[in-house]
């Protein structure tokens, strides 16, 4: 398989302000949905120095004087729950931290903390942006989308070091699982798989990458503008002198795991109304064990 030259696709960019998305480009919006991912900027800024530098000192040993952002290794699901804490898979470059929303009090930073809630915040604020765009009533949004975007969703903030000294790939080919993701990149290297390449989304100044998940392609795929969860990978990082180590966090915004709340993933139909499609926690079981074993694909 094939990659292009970043130069040959222009993504969509969008300003999002006033609980709106503003593209810049004429049916911008409509193309972003068809491509599944798009670059956004906040309309107002908020710090990042907090993840920054968590993501790149969290594999790090803590040390005196020097322990807020480091010495997460020892955090695993054992104690923080299924898919959180650190994970590091040789089949991939990266090492890996998980954590979902109820657990940042007790482990990040203040600073961190602010910057996770504000990234949630964003990750809402473009669901509904999209939502409001879309032919599904507003009466059904909060079931069909799992309670997301309230505080009984589940909203991940996970952390990525990619190791050049391993000889494997960046980061498997997969979809993201749930509704939206908010991606915080400085460097080059991750592709999206569109219309027979890997095209390259290489970051924009003052913006976030924003991609959907499974569960946005499900619920959309009889409406009348269908949204894409488009495969994404990231290219294996060389090892060179002098360069900095590659690092991205994301947030994601995912459906409830209490069924009370959440029976599952539905689809929509118009004229019928919602329809249940999946059991989340079995389909996300699924997601993650295909992305990150050695000889498979986190497809669906």
């Amino acid at each position: 398989m094939t990659s292009m030259p970043g130069s040959e696709y222009q993504w969509q960019r969008a300003v999002l302000s006033d609980h709106q998305l503003h593209f810049d480009q004429a049916h911008g919006l409509q193309q972003a949905l068809r491509d599944g991912f798009f670059f956004v900027q906040p309309g107002q800024a908020f710090a990042l120095e907090a993840g920054d530098r968590f993501a790149r000192e969290f594999y790090l040993p803590a040390s005196p004087g020097n322990s807020a952002y480091r010495g997460f290794c020892a955090n695993t699901e054992a104690e923080l729950g299924s898919h959180q804490g650190y994970f590091c898979r040789d089949a991939d470059q990266t090492e890996q931290f998980f954590l979902r929303s109820p657990h940042w009090h007790s482990l990040f930073p203040r600073a961190l903390r602010i910057q996770a809630q504000s990234m949630k915040a964003l990750a809402v604020e473009v669901l509904l942006a999209v939502l409001a765009y879309l032919d599904i009533p507003p009466a059904l949004w909060r079931k069909a989308t799992g309670h997301c975007m309230a505080r009984q969703g589940t909203h991940t903030l996970t952390f990525n070091h990619f190791r050049p000294q391993v000889n494997a790939r960046g980061l498997n080919i997969h979809k993201d699982s749930g509704w939206v993701t908010v991606l915080r990149s400085l460097e080059p290297g991750l592709e999206v798989w569109r219309n027979g390449l890997w095209c390259p989304i290489d970051p924009q100044p003052g913006c976030f990458i924003v991609n959907f998940g499974c569960a946005m392609e499900i619920l959309t795929r009889h409406t009348a503008t269908p949204v894409a969860a488009v495969a994404h990978r990231v290219v294996q990082q060389p090892r060179e002198p002098g360069r900095e180590d590659r690092f991205s966090y994301a947030l994601f915004l995912d459906s409830s795991l209490d069924k009370r709340l959440c029976e599952g993933l539905y689809t929509y139909r118009p004229q019928q109304g919602l329809a249940l499609e999946a059991d989340f926690e079995a389909f996300l079981q699924t997601i993650l064990e295909h992305t990150y074993e050695p000889h498979s694909v986190g497809l669906y």
